[in-house]
């Protein structure tokens, strides 16, 4: 099928600015948790924002790759994301967000550019789908956590917590209030979901 002519011409593009979106929510995000002391979180958020703009990267550079210079504008309607609110709300409407994109929306933009003969885009939309529900864990985590004051505290005992400013490492039950030794607040605390 010719490209220009292509439903995935359209859903790349829709990709790209949902990816952009995506990555300046998750900025606005990010200063929110710093400004209520959440440094890690922050720190987390900050990284998920940067991924979502590599994505929009891949998208945009796929565009250029198989439109060339015929591409100028690719017109677009779609629906796009916007909730505000509370920390802990804007954390659970993005986990959702992600949650669509990678079980129903990228799994349907790859079966479409498979059948339009796509396969590389196909096999873009895959991996991407795979990295939002990474994404989509890690937000249902941070809400959870949040929500049930957690957020800093081990539910297996006792648990190595890192502060991320100055490396002091607390084996303990929870972070402590303030850091021992340089006295930067619990949020500066890595949080390490794997053993929690």
């Amino acid at each position: 099928m010719d490209f220009q002519q292509s439903k995935t011409k359209e859903n790349l593009a829709r990709s790209f600015a949902a990816e952009c979106q995506e990555g300046a929510r998750y900025q606005f995000m990010a200063k929110m948790a710093q400004k209520q002391g959440y440094q890690y979180m922050s720190m987390l958020i900050r990284t998920l924002a940067h991924n979502e703009m590599a994505h929009a990267q891949q998208f945009f550079n796929k565009i250029s790759e198989l439109g060339g210079a015929n591409v100028q504008n690719i017109e677009i309607k779609a629906g796009y994301p916007f909730k505000s609110g509370e920390l802990l709300e804007v954390l659970k409407n993005e986990s959702q967000n992600e949650e669509m994109s990678a079980d129903s929306i990228y799994p349907s933009f790859a079966d479409t550019a498979r059948d339009e003969g796509f396969k590389d885009v196909a096999d873009l939309f895959d991996m991407v789908s795979k990295v939002e529900k990474t994404h989509q864990r890690t937000l249902e985590k941070l809400h959870d956590s949040l929500m049930n004051n957690t957020l800093y505290k081990s539910s297996i005992g006792e648990h190595a917590f890192k502060c991320d400013e100055c490396g002091t490492i607390i084996k303990a039950k929870s972070a402590p209030k303030t850091c021992p030794l340089c006295k930067m607040g619990q949020g500066y605390y890595r949080i390490d979901f794997s053993m929690n």
